[in-house]
């Protein structure tokens, strides 16, 4: 065989051995990313977050009011934000947080409609706490003259402060139908005296609201909460997935007027020792940065997972969302021709 024609045959070979490694590559690509539960470099996640979404509303709490770069990036897009929230002393006296209140008066002029939150919470006179706390519903709405008395201090406390509009947070009522009956009253008293002030009203309703056994008026703007799927109370797993909001799209079709679905932030840390801790998405990627745990995104709700064994030899299961799993639950409301709201504000990477 001439040398010529044993260069020939190298060269070929060569080829053929490049194009092999080649195929190889990226056939293994393709295949990883049509897995399941794929791996993720969190870093090279280029998707801009809520694009092409816009009328968005979301949460500030008193707890957390670090919001002011994810307003940045919400921009334009940011029609109204919550305050959360009020609750009540010991007397039933509404009282609002004194660092929400300054926060408040430093954001009064932005360019998005301003709402109090109040919620069902009481402060006792020895400093306990009540949460959700259906005994005081119980006392304020269970007649005309405490549902009055009750909406005209709502009332004053959003006109005093210069509020846009006013959402009530309501929650644990679960299958009371009076207690509901009542609620339903005091909303419906509530909003013609809104009006007349030239307020707006959301009202905020839970997944376990028995719809079919109830008859909400049109006028304030219906919040559906579509979250804690899982959570402290259940194994680990995602908060949401679009089956799941789609279903609540589905049972808040009973429900007349303007509509609004909520989406959360975040996610949990189930530990093996039996506790359960929430966390914001950039607590979680601490964590996994921490313990060089190996993150995956699950195909359904695309939300991030991972395990890891803390100094105590306690093993963590944590679940949480970032901006791709945000906007894959936000495609599923837009598509359905409805406003979307971000509980909440604080410890996200929009950006």
């Amino acid at each position: 065989m001439s040398n010529s024609v044993r260069k020939k045959l190298i060269f070929t070979g060569l080829i053929v051995l490049l194009m092999t490694i080649i195929y190889i590559s990226v056939f293994s690509k393709e295949n990883n990313s049509n897995s399941k539960d794929s791996n993720v470099e969190l870093n090279k996640e280029e998707k801009i977050f809520a694009e092409n979404i816009s009328n968005l509303s979301a949460w500030v709490v008193y707890w957390d009011l670090d919001s002011h770069k994810e307003i940045k990036v919400l921009d334009k897009q940011l029609k109204n934000v919550c305050y959360f929230a009020a609750s009540f002393n010991s007397h039933n006296e509404l009282v609002m947080p004194e660092k929400l209140m300054d926060y408040y008066k430093e954001t009064k002029n932005n360019d998005y409609n301003k709402y109090i939150t109040i919620v069902n919470d009481k402060t006792n006179s020895d400093g306990s706490s009540l949460l959700k706390d259906t005994s005081l519903l119980k006392v304020l709405l269970s007649s005309s003259d405490s549902r009055g008395k009750h909406i005209k201090d709502i009332i004053n406390l959003a006109v005093k402060n210069d509020f846009d509009g006013i959402e009530i947070d309501y929650e644990r009522i679960k299958s009371d139908i009076k207690l509901w009956d009542n609620y339903i009253l005091f909303i419906n008293e509530l909003y013609k005296e809104v009006k007349k002030e030239g307020l707006k009203l959301r009202v905020v309703l839970e997944p376990n609201t028995p719809f079919d056994k109830l008859k909400f008026s049109e006028g304030p703007t219906y919040v559906m909460m579509c979250y804690n799927l899982h959570g402290g109370f259940s194994e680990p797993g995602e908060k949401a997935n679009p089956k799941f909001i789609k279903g609540l799209i589905e049972k808040m079709s009973k429900v007349p007027g303007k509509k609004d679905f909520a989406i959360a932030t975040g996610g949990f840390d189930w530990a093996s020792n039996g506790k359960t801790t929430s966390v914001s998405e950039v607590e979680a990627n601490s964590i996994l940065k921490k313990y060089e745990a190996k993150v995956q995104r699950e195909n359904e709700s695309q939300c991030l997972f991972f395990n890891y064994k803390d100094e105590n030899n306690i093993e963590h299961n944590i679940w949480y969302g970032d901006k791709v799993t945000l906007n894959s639950w936000m495609k599923v409301i837009k598509e359905k021709g409805y406003d979307i709201s971000i509980w909440r504000l604080g410890g996200n990477l929009f950006k």
